[in-house]
């Protein structure tokens, strides 16, 4: 019997897979039409190959098409799905999601997010350094030229990559994008201050790699290439670029490169070069000595292209910064197409260059010399007075007008007679809103360059030039500094003159001036007051107006500024020369070679304000101390006297002989004319002094030779004269001040009654210091001063603590030892070169060396004979003696002793006794 059960059967066979099982649970393929940039976005989740780098491939094309679709996918956020990609283990997937990323830093936040985190900034750096394949190379320095343009993504570069050489190697690619990523990178670093460095300290930083772009066939390239080479040459105080530059031939390759007409497009950044290389002097130099100049002047001639022809010109003048290039460029006959030029209707923007290129120009003498013979001032001012051109051009007209008024004087003759100079001061006066400070500064200076010229300085001086000069004074503005420095200089040249003095003073130039020196924010601006005042001080009438307008007080109430300004003091010390009553005034000290003349005052108590004379005759004031004045000219700066009618004076004149003759007294006409005028408000004649003058001169002619007294010349000295003259004066003076009863102990008292008796006599307290008949030590001092000076008598005057003064001479002599027979005819041997020693005798050296004493005679002063005719400059003197003027009139005590610290203290004795040794 026979089994039928398979199963058994079954089981004991092999065993076959089921198929329909794997079919069962397989994905057939699916072809998506993706139409959105949405969905692409979400596929790039995907884990799968094919699908992420269709995904990636696809928005990538669609962001490679415009603007609007990178915009598009970055609101969708696509960044932060395509990151993940950059690092992806798929060579082909890593390209397109740097791709797209490449172009997704187009939008500023794009940038801005890459550049929050230091990890893609460091990443794309090190793909771009160690990746091999041109298209992650390509693109990773897209990214970083892109995240470069920021200042702060290049300050993340420069921090992050010490080494810049991979940016040298990389330019060197076969791949053209790349060459032009890494150079563009190169170019944003040199934007930055850090970067910069960076650049040129690499080891592999070399310029003929980037003369190698020049020659690409891509634009773009030669045009970052250029760049780069433009920035660098700006930094026209790197002398280490420009010397590299010349010595890797920088010069050859831009001269090859302007040469190549299928690259006219970039020859005007390569114009540009030459421009910010010819900054540096040594490359004009260079540039001349391989033919450069006459190769660039050649271009500007044949270049068709009006823009091209510009920029050229531009660097063909830039070349006239120094004389190697001038002289070049007037071989090259620049003179001729300058001047034909600017009589030409070119246009506007040729003006600047053209005036720029007459200025430079003007300073190689050929070149000036026939620029003033074709008299180009006409046009250039012209072209200066175009309102319809703008400031920079004005501003280089003016520039040539003074660059040619240094070479020639008659350049400044045809200025002025075309009126020239009031358009400059019409300029200057114009608010500092409507004309741009440069133009004003030039103005000035051109203004100073004419007056150096002294046979045209009078021409142009004029009372609307210095009020425009003064006006700036006025004006409160701290940009104006250099404008206020630069009018004070000019103020300096223009009122030294009599015509300058009087304009100044017209427009109260003195009282504008002011300001400047009160300025606290300013100290360059009060040292240019200063310097001013100093120098306008040397004239009388200047400095008289200065003291006037309170500006020695204001500079001696501020003598802390002597601090910081170094011309302070010595500013007060020319005032005090100038104006010897405030110096007597303030320092109570005259020196041997101050001399007093005609309008000296002193008065006889100092007050405080100190007064100036102008103002009492100008106010009418009458001083309650009197003032004593001295004038033996024939007119003295006078005071208007508009508002005196002619019967105010005759009856003054009436009222004057009337008290006189009840006193038994009779008045001359020279007198009262003197008394009149000082009543009036003017400073007259004083006849008496001018008659004690006259007296003590023929007395002088009397006692020494004719021709000695005719041939003295002021601050010089015949020192065998000084004792004699001395001695004589002081007699004079005191018998002329002895007054009535010369006996008088009393002699305060008289001079109290004789003082009040001339000022009722002449209605004032200006008193004439020759109508004095009594004085006391103020008086006669003042009187001896006064007098010496006129007869060449070095004196000083020297006013005490209590009011006591007294004057000081000094009087040489030489000390002969006795037992020194041999140096003794040393002093007296004939010979060219004898030597005098020359000592001030004091008492208190106390010794048995012969000295001056009370007694002593003048004819016994030491002064060996070959030397008695001998001329000494006053301010190699110093006063070692006091003349005695009250008691032993013509004694003479010196200043150290005993005697003469009681003299100058006014204690007053009865037996003066001198205690000099041999007396």
């Amino acid at each position: 019997m026979y089994s039928t059960d398979t199963e058994g059967t079954l089981s004991v066979g092999k065993k076959r897979e089921d198929r329909g099982v794997q079919l069962k649970h397989r994905f057939g393929p699916l072809n998506l039409d993706v139409k959105y940039p949405g969905t692409a976005i979400l596929l790039l989740q995907c884990q799968e190959n094919t699908i992420l780098l269709n995904a990636a491939a696809a928005l990538s094309k669609y962001a490679t098409k415009s603007q609007e679709n990178i915009n598009i996918l970055f609101d969708l956020d696509i960044v932060k799905s395509i990151l993940p990609l950059i690092d992806h283990e798929d060579l082909f997937t890593r390209r397109f999601a740097a791709k797209l990323l490449a172009e997704m830093t187009a939008v500023p936040s794009v940038r801005d997010f890459l550049l929050e985190s230091d990890y893609h900034m460091s990443y794309f750096t090190k793909v771009l350094i160690n990746e091999q394949d041109l298209f992650m190379q390509e693109f990773s320095s897209l990214i970083l030229a892109e995240l470069s343009k920021d200042m702060y993504g290049t300050a993340r570069l420069s921090e992050q990559c010490p080494n810049m050489n991979f940016l040298y190697e990389r330019i060197q690619s076969t791949d053209p994008d790349v060459r032009k990523n890494n150079i563009e990178i190169i170019y944003n670093l040199i934007q930055d201050t850090i970067g910069v460095q960076k650049i040129i300290n690499a080891e592999h930083f070399s310029f003929p790699l980037i003369y190698r772009l020049l020659q690409e066939t891509y634009p773009e390239i030669q045009h970052l290439a250029l760049n780069v080479i433009s920035d660098l040459l700006a930094r026209n105080k790197d002398e280490y670029i420009h010397n590299l530059f010349r010595e890797t031939k920088g010069l050859e390759a831009l001269l090859n490169f302007l040469a190549n007409d299928d690259w006219r497009d970039l020859h005007s950044k390569v114009l540009k070069i030459f421009s910010l290389a010819s900054d540096n002097h040594k490359t004009i130099e260079l540039l001349n000595s391989i033919g450069g100049i006459q190769r660039i002047y050649n271009y500007m001639e044949n270049t068709p292209d009006p823009k091209l022809f510009a920029d050229a010109f531009d660097v063909v003048i830039c070349f006239a910064d120094i004389l190697v290039g001038r002289k070049a460029l007037y071989l090259n006959g620049i003179v001729e197409h300058l001047i034909n030029t600017l009589e030409k209707n070119v246009q506007p923007d040729m003006y600047p260059t053209i005036c720029y290129g007459i200025g430079k120009m003007a300073l190689y003498g050929p070149a000036a010399q026939k620029l003033s013979n074709e008299n180009v001032i006409k046009n250039i001012l012209n072209i200066l007075k175009n309102d319809n051109l703008k400031w920079l051009t004005r501003n280089s007209a003016i520039f040539a007008l003074n660059e040619l008024f240094n070479y020639n004087v008659d350049n400044c003759k045809n200025f002025l007679q075309l009126h020239g100079e009031e358009y400059l001061t019409w300029l200057i006066k114009q608010p500092h809103e409507n004309v741009p400070l440069e133009i004003r500064l030039l103005a000035v200076q051109t203004l100073i360059t004419i007056g150096h010229h002294s046979t045209l300085r009078n021409l142009m001086i004029k009372e609307n030039t210095i009020d425009a000069l003064c006006t700036l004074f006025e004006v409160d503005c701290s940009t104006m500094d250099e404008l206020k420095v630069l009018s004070c200089q000019a103020l300096s040249m223009f009122c030294i003159d009599n015509i300058g003095r009087d304009a100044f003073l017209k427009v109260q130039g003195s009282s504008r001036l002011h300001y400047l020196l009160s300025d606290l924010h300013s100290i360059p601006v009060r040292n240019a007051a200063v310097q001013l005042v100093q120098l306008l001080s040397v004239d009388p009438v200047l400095a008289n107006v200065f003291v006037q307008t309170k500006y020695l007080s204001y500079m001696l109430n501020n003598r802390v500024s002597s601090r910081v300004i170094p011309s302070w003091d010595t500013c007060i010390e020319a005032l005090f020369n100038s104006h010897l009553p405030a110096k007597f005034a303030f320092t109570g000290r005259l020196s041997l070679h101050d001399i007093t003349k005609d309008g000296f005052y002193v008065l006889r108590q100092n007050v405080c304000p100190f007064p100036v004379l102008n103002d009492l005759f100008r106010f009418k004031l009458c001083p309650l101390e009197p003032v004593y004045v001295v004038n033996t000219a024939r007119s003295y700066s006078t005071i208007p006297t508009n508002n005196i009618s002619e019967k105010d004076i005759e009856d003054a004149k009436n009222l004057i002989v009337k008290e006189n003759a009840s006193k038994g007294i009779f008045v001359s006409d020279k007198v009262l004319n003197s008394w009149l005028h000082l009543m009036f408000g003017r400073l007259q004649l004083d006849p008496y002094l001018c008659e004690y003058i006259e007296l003590l001169k023929c007395k002088l002619v009397a006692m020494e030779s004719k021709d000695l007294i005719i041939n003295e010349e002021p601050n010089l000295i015949n020192i065998s004269n000084i004792a004699s003259r001395a001695k004589m004066l002081a007699e004079f003076v005191a018998r002329q001040m002895s007054g009535p009863d010369p006996s008088s102990t009393c002699m305060d008292h008289q001079l109290e009654v004789h003082l009040k008796e001339i000022k009722e006599s002449i209605g004032t307290s200006v008193i004439p210091l020759g109508q004095l008949r009594v004085g006391s030590y103020l008086e006669r001092a003042v009187l001896f001063k006064v007098l010496a000076d006129k007869i060449c008598l070095p004196t000083a005057l020297v006013r005490g603590e209590y009011g006591t003064t007294w004057v000081e001479i000094a009087i040489p002599q030489i000390e002969v030892p006795p037992e020194d027979t041999c140096f003794s005819k040393y002093l007296t041997k004939e010979g060219p070169c004898t030597d005098w020693i020359v000592r001030n005798i004091t008492l208190e050296n106390k010794s048995s060396k012969k000295s001056l004493s009370e007694d002593q005679n003048v004819s016994n002063i030491v002064v060996p004979q070959k030397l008695q005719q001998s001329i000494f400059p006053t301010k190699l003197m110093k006063p070692n003696v006091i003349v005695d003027l009250i008691e032993k009139p013509g004694q003479f005590i010196p200043i150290h002793s005993e005697l003469g610290k009681r003299y100058r203290s006014k204690k007053i004795v009865c037996d003066l006794i001198c205690d000099l040794p041999g007396s």
